[in-house]
Order: C-alpha cells, then structure tokens, then sequence
C-alpha cells in the first residue's frame, strides 16, 4: 500500500526557516510520496529550491516522489528566474517546479 504524506510550507521558507523546513521533509522520510503544498508560500529564497532538489533526488533513489501541490507559484517561478535556474535545465526540473515540458 503506497503511503501519501502533505504538509504545507506556510508563508516562508528562508534561510532563517530552512532548518525546520528540512526536519519536515525528513520526517517524510517513510512515505512513497511527498506533495508540498506551496499554495500559500510568499517569502521564499534559494535555501528552498536547493533543500527540495537535494531531497527529491534521494527519494527519486529511492524509487519514491516528491511532488509540489501546484506548479508555477509566481513567487518560485520569479526566484528561479532570477538565480538563472531555467537556463539549461533539466526538462524534468523545469516540469517538477514550474509545470514546463520542453522539446
């Protein structure tokens, strides 16, 4: 039986909140599948997107997923954006973060 575990980010996940951001990915950890509701995430840094690329690898490894409750929130998009993250991505990257499939 495949085993589902959501939380939600709340309003921030900076470098200041980081730490308690990846203990709850951690305690994840037991889950075939992670969905982060980023629905509600305003304040959001470069912490964020390294901390979920770094985790959903190891759960990709470990043949599970990780998922985001909704792509393209605007303020991850703009983040990704101005870090030159969308430049040669990976096309999985791309449709993991902002729902783009490329060709």
């Amino acid at each position: 039986m495949a085993v589902e575990v959501q939380f939600a980010t709340g309003s921030s996940v900076t470098t200041r909140t980081v730490a308690e951001f990846a203990a709850r990915l951690g305690d994840s950890a037991p889950a075939d599948r992670v969905v982060i509701d980023v629905s509600e995430l305003e304040d959001v840094d470069l912490t964020f997107v390294q901390t979920v690329d770094v985790y959903r690898a190891e759960l990709a490894e470990a043949s599970r997923v990780l998922a985001l409750s909704t792509q393209a929130n605007p303020n991850i998009t703009s983040l990704l954006a101005r870090c030159g993250y969308r430049e040669g991505a990976d096309p999985s990257d791309l449709e993991f973060w902002i729902g783009e499939e490329t060709v």
